[in-house]
């Protein structure tokens, strides 16, 4: 059976001969060759061989790299010296890539702020001909009066509805799409969740529409049940649906993890909307952290973009994550790990083939189901819910990125020291992403209909992608000095020991410039400064990006090595709830 047809990787038995641990060998003789050896049937299960596989690759090319490199400067100081340098040059290189795709991110962001999403909505789902005609000279108007922002915007709605012309496609009436919004909590404040509900409230999409529950864990206690109490006598009538729930503890085939709570919350919502006549095709899942503030144009943008969409049930989509909740109040380096973030995120929705969703983002309620919900034993939820849907649908499945903003909490705790935990602790949950690897490895093995191209493609840039996360920053910051200091002396006698430093530093140097985009985007992007700030505060948001080189490595690399080591040692990891810290100041507004 060839590994493409396999339905299910198949158990072999082998006979095997027993003995004791402690049991020599028996020397070879005729009276031992009469005796009878005891056998015992061993099953092999190829499904948990394959999986253990895939879980050791990915920590084993890093650790297999890092330790081969530092050998091979020892025994072959030359060659890796020509490989740094080789090396810094493609780290130039993708940087100015990266930047590319940055600014025209932004640019895109930019150029689609003021967007009225709800009329569009409206228009397209009324009379799509005359829209398109009235958009058509709309186009004419901006151009004629040298308005260039608005021109862009009405050329782009004219060639997607041009599209849809040519394609004769459907649009669904915007007004029976109703969204079921999650909030998922553990030990999340009164305060985290009441500034969540309040920009949910002043979204411009109609209130009647939002379905809303707000899902705590049972084993809280009496906390929880006085959140829920406050949260549903401030908020009960603002929606169509107000829920909360409580998520059993202990539930079979559970873990202590967010998405248990989210599809036990999800799955006593859909009883509320199936009782109110509500059907599965009408309904999108936003499934948000508990201290994610939308921007008000959030579920217009996304309900245009679903009703429009030719493959509308096969889409998951993902706005840009912003970390601006109580940026002004973190540390440097949780404000340039925040917005690398938030960097990293606006340059994959230039590249959408690559997309896979994270943290905060909504699909179908039906795609949804027909996977079964997310699966309640992971940690990496919101990355894992996105296979799930590649493999059942057998890769006719992607992510669409939404120009819309959803801002969250950067890491930030009482103390200095407890944030610095924090964030180590956040970023190695999110390199734990890569318990997603074997997942779907063996799933790829496992379905013959998926394209083999669709699983090379996402299997080899995962792979790659966090190989690079783990070791990259490792690379240029401290093995690129081995050759010279353990070379020896007929390496270090060479013009090329002498000429490394000086060449690599060039080009880092080179590849530094690229931190001035940053500096330039995070001003750019920046949320409006507290009154109770000083202006002053500006200069370290500038001066923070020097910090970059440092904190690539130890709080972004060694995360990542950290989570790989762990799947390939086997060690589990719990999921850790990161402390959301706000101002005193601030909470007391709310």
């Amino acid at each position: 059976m060839l590994p493409g047809q396999w339905g299910r990787l198949p158990k072999c038995c082998f006979l095997v001969p027993l003995r004791s641990s402690g049991e020599q060998t028996p020397k070879k003789s005729m009276t031992h060759a009469n005796k009878k050896i005891p056998n015992t049937f061993v099953e092999i299960d190829f499904t948990a061989l394959v999986r253990r596989f895939f879980e050791i690759l990915p920590g084993a090319l890093s650790w297999g790299t890092l330790i081969g490199l530092s050998a091979l400067a020892v025994l072959l100081p030359f060659w890796i010296a020509v490989f740094i340098i080789v090396f810094d040059v493609y780290i130039l290189v993708r940087g100015v890539y990266m930047s590319v795709h940055l600014v025209a991110a932004y640019r895109r962001l930019r150029l689609m702020r003021g967007i009225d999403w709800l009329e569009r909505c409206q228009k397209v789902s009324e009379d799509r001909i005359r829209y398109r005609a009235e958009t058509a000279m709309k186009t004419a108007q901006a151009k004629a009066v040298g308005d260039r922002h608005r021109a862009w915007q009405f050329e782009q709605l004219l060639q997607h509805l041009e599209e849809m012309q040519s394609r004769q496609q459907t649009v669904m009436p915007w007004h029976r799409v109703h969204h079921a919004v999650l909030y998922p909590t553990y030990n999340e404040s009164l305060s985290v969740l009441e500034t969540s509900l309040n920009a949910l409230r002043a979204a411009s999409y109609p209130a009647k529409n939002l379905h809303v529950v707000v899902g705590f864990e049972d084993r809280v206690g009496t906390a929880a049940r006085e959140r829920a109490a406050a949260l549903t006598a401030r908020f009960s009538g603002d929606f169509a649906t107000f829920l909360t729930t409580f998520h059993p503890d202990g539930l079979p085939g559970e873990r202590r993890v967010k998405s248990a709570n989210a599809a036990w919350a999800m799955q006593q919502l859909e009883k509320v909307l199936a009782a109110k006549g509500i059907g599965v095709d009408q309904v999108l899942v936003s499934n948000f952290d508990s201290d994610t503030v939308i921007s008000p144009e959030y579920f217009a943008h996304l309900t245009y973009t679903f009703i429009t969409h030719p493959d509308r049930y096969h889409v998951s989509y993902q706005p840009l994550p912003m970390y601006h909740n109580n940026l002004w109040d973190a540390p440097a380096f949780s404000r340039v790990i925040a917005t690398g973030s938030t960097f990293w995120q606006m340059i994959e929705s230039t590249r959408p083939e690559r997309l896979v969703t994270f943290s905060s983002h909504s699909m179908t309620l039906r795609a949804l189901k027909e996977v079964g919900y997310w699966h309640r034993d992971v940690i990496s939820e919101d990355s894992r819910i996105f296979w799930q849907c590649l493999i059942h649908y057998n890769g006719r499945y992607r992510t669409e990125p939404l120009y819309t903003t959803v801002s969250m909490d950067a890491a930030l705790a009482q103390s200095w020291w407890q944030t610095l935990v924090n964030q180590y602790k956040q970023k190695r949950r999110w390199g734990w992403g890569i318990e997603n690897f074997p997942y779907f490895m063996v799933e790829f093995i496992r379905r013959s209909q998926m394209p083999l191209g669709t699983k090379f493609i996402y299997s080899l840039r995962t792979l790659e992608g966090h190989y690079s996360w783990a070791t990259a920053a490792i690379i240029v910051a401290g093995l690129g000095w081995l050759p010279i200091f353990f070379g020896g002396p007929q390496f270090q006698a060479t013009y090329l020991s002498y000429s490394l430093p000086y060449v690599a530093r060039t080009i880092m140097t080179i590849a530094m410039t690229g931190l001035l985009i940053s500096t330039i985007l995070t001003l750019l992007l920046l949320p409006a400064k507290p009154a109770r700030v000083s202006r002053w505060r500006y200069v370290p948001m500038v001066l923070q990006w020097a910090l970059f080189p440092l904190i690539a490595t130890v709080l972004s690399a060694f995360p990542a090595l950290d989570a790989e080591s762990r799947l390939m040692l086997g060690r589990d990891l719990e999921f850790n709830v990161m402390t959301k810290a706000r101002r005193e100041e601030e909470e007391e507004k709310i």
